[in-house]
């Protein structure tokens, strides 16, 4: 090659390189071996603001580095001024000061092995540094959300779960750790996991599967979950998977199913309401004859005895259907002075006899203990009620006491009872006790520690009920590892009552008026027979009518002669209440004593 020829290609190659250097879309720079301008090309104007004049001669860093960044900055120079080339993403500061994001390449520039200068390549990334910090910042908002989501979110892809948020990790019960290495059909009831596996696999394969779904989980604890499930086919990772918004609705679940036992308690309370006022009026049957037979002068001993059998079990039977409305919430308390020490040493046999054999029931009372008003049969239920739960709490044995004392409550004490004289009956155990969190609510209904299907969580709520009723309340001491004690306090009576189980003695009747006239009205023909001939048996005039319609009947043409009337409120036809108001219109000044076995209502208290 001639050397005309090898100037022309030189020309050429410069031509090329200015037109690169030029047009290039990137801010260049060339640098001296000090770090200083020697050229700058169009885009470089443009980017920061300097013409050519402007920056030929200046040091880079002075030209482009922020204050802030200086130090950063020459770091980069020196190691660019020795040699080496790098690719870096920072910030560079325009004319006017404002910032721009810039992506640096620096490599230096070698002649025969000595370096002569360095080139600096500028390119504006502004944009997609926005982009970023946008995305970053949708990304922390999104996560947020998810993170903060009453909801379980998670995704499945496969059979494994491999994004899930903090909901998802409280409701299932494991770590992280655990989490990313199970199996979905471990988080599923057993009843339910092929069911799930299958609508999952089938969905991933394009499928149509309806995407809500209720579904059964199983926690590491092994609770049952009731979840609502609504799942959606997406990419995860460029591959297919299911994105999951799960919403456990269990104690909604708890709450129907002990709404629907609710309502069969409520049918049971109607039933039973039925039943008892059939079976009291047999009750009073039997209670009727037996006394008109204790009541002979010439009823020996010996008989009297066999008959305080039979009222004995008129008692029982009395307690029975006492018991069954109490379950139904269908009846009262019946109140009456009860001695807490004799309540508690029949329920000390009870125990004793019913209770595993490794507990030991302690029975601790004190002498001249007050009187209470109480109903007996639900001083028992109370009792047996903690009694069961104390049994639960010593599966390996223990000692259950039962123990009374007298207490006073002073002005202001916590639990809000009248400052007064109270009698105090604990049931104390060496159970494993019961932590804060839960003492804090053991007496809401519905609440229970206890597994599923194991306990309604109304024994203790139905205590507390039942002491409200009796104007007193129940305390709970406990610690865990050291033992639960319940304190029940009745308010005590001033005086000592009288024992109200004396055997049965001949009564003294009071005489009744001279030729006294009494309208007994019951629909029950052994009520009507046996309570005319006590009533005769003791000097009155009975008439009987089996309904409200004949009553009326009767006091219309009797009204005069008759000095009380006994009516029964139960009773087909008008009823005893509607009698009532018509007997009162016939003649305001009646006597009449309403008396009922059972009231489904408030009528008798009216």
């Amino acid at each position: 090659m001639n050397p005309h020829e090898i100037e022309r290609d030189l020309r050429l190659q410069k031509a090329y390189y200015e037109a690169i250097f030029v047009y290039s879309p990137d801010a260049v720079a060339i640098l001296d071996a000090y770090d200083r301008v020697i050229l700058i090309n169009r885009a470089f104007t443009k980017l920061f603001q300097y013409t050519a004049e402007e920056a030929r001669g200046a040091f880079i860093n002075d030209l482009v580095a922020p204050t802030c960044m200086r130090v950063d900055a020459e770091s980069l120079s020196a190691k660019a001024l020795q040699g080496f080339s790098f690719e870096v993403e920072t910030r560079r500061e325009r004319k006017d000061g404002s910032l721009v994001d810039v992506a640096i390449t620096a490599a230096p520039i070698f002649i025969e092995g000595k370096m002569v200068a360095i080139y600096a390549s500028y390119r504006d990334i502004t944009g997609r540094k926005q982009a970023e910090r946008a995305l970053r910042d949708m990304d922390v908002k999104y996560r947020l959300i998810v993170d903060h989501s009453n909801d379980a979110v998670f995704v499945v892809q496969g059979e494994r779960v491999v994004f899930w948020n903090p909901t998802f990790r409280e409701l299932c019960g494991y770590t992280d750790e655990e989490i990313a290495n199970l199996h979905i059909a471990q988080l599923l009831h057993p009843e339910d996991r092929d069911a799930v596996v299958t609508r999952h696999r089938k969905r991933l394969h394009g499928e149509s599967v309806p995407a809500v779904s209720t579904v059964r989980a199983l926690s590491k604890q092994g609770r049952t979950l009731w979840i609502n499930n609504n799942a959606i086919v997406v990419q995860w990772d460029g591959k297919p998977a299911t994105l999951n918004f799960a919403r456990d609705f269990t104690r909604e679940k708890e709450l129907e199913t002990q709404l629907a036992h609710a309502q069969k308690m409520e049918a049971v309370g109607t039933l039973a309401g039925g039943i008892a006022h059939d079976f009291n009026n047999l009750l009073q049957t039997i209670q009727g004859y037996a006394e008109l037979l204790a009541n002979r002068a010439d009823c020996s001993d010996s008989e009297r005895l066999r008959l305080q059998k039979i009222f004995d079990a008129v008692h029982r039977g009395r307690e029975l259907t006492r018991n069954l409305l109490t379950l139904s919430r269908k009846m009262e308390p019946h109140l009456e002075c009860v001695n807490l020490n004799r309540e508690l040493t029949k329920l000390h046999d009870i125990l004793s006899r019913t209770l595993p054999k490794m507990i030991t029931v302690r029975l601790d009372t004190v002498a001249d203990l007050p009187a209470v008003h109480a109903d007996p049969s639900q001083v028992a239920q109370v009792i047996m009620n903690l009694a069961v739960n104390a049994k639960d709490a010593m599966p390996d044995g223990g000692t259950l006491t039962l123990k009374t004392r007298r207490l006073t409550i002073p002005e202001g004490h916590t639990s809000a009872l009248k400052p007064g004289s109270y009698v105090c009956v604990s049931v104390e155990d060496t159970g494993k006790g019961i932590p804060e969190a839960v003492r804090e609510r053991i007496f809401e209904p519905f609440f229970t520690t206890k597994p599923p299907g194991s306990g309604t969580g109304l024994g203790l709520s139905m205590v507390y009920g039942i002491m409200a009723n009796h104007h007193g309340t129940v305390l709970c001491h406990s610690l865990p590892g050291q033992g639960t004690r319940f304190d029940c306090l009745f308010p005590a009576l001033p005086h000592q009552a009288p024992d109200t189980h004396d055997s049965p003695q001949k009564k003294t009747l009071a005489a009744p008026l001279s030729q006294a006239t009494v309208l007994l009205v019951d629909d029950e023909e052994s009520l009507r027979a046996s309570g005319r001939e006590m009533l005769e048996c003791i000097g009155y005039r009975v008439l009987t009518a089996a309904d409200g319609e004949e009553a009326l009947n009767i006091y219309a043409h009797e009204g005069p002669k008759i000095d009380v009337v006994l009516l029964d409120l139960i009773m087909p036809g008008m009823g005893g209440r509607k009698c009532l108001e018509k007997l009162l219109t016939l003649r305001p000044d009646a006597k009449v004593i309403v008396t009922s076995g059972f009231s489904a209502n408030d009528s008798i208290q009216d």
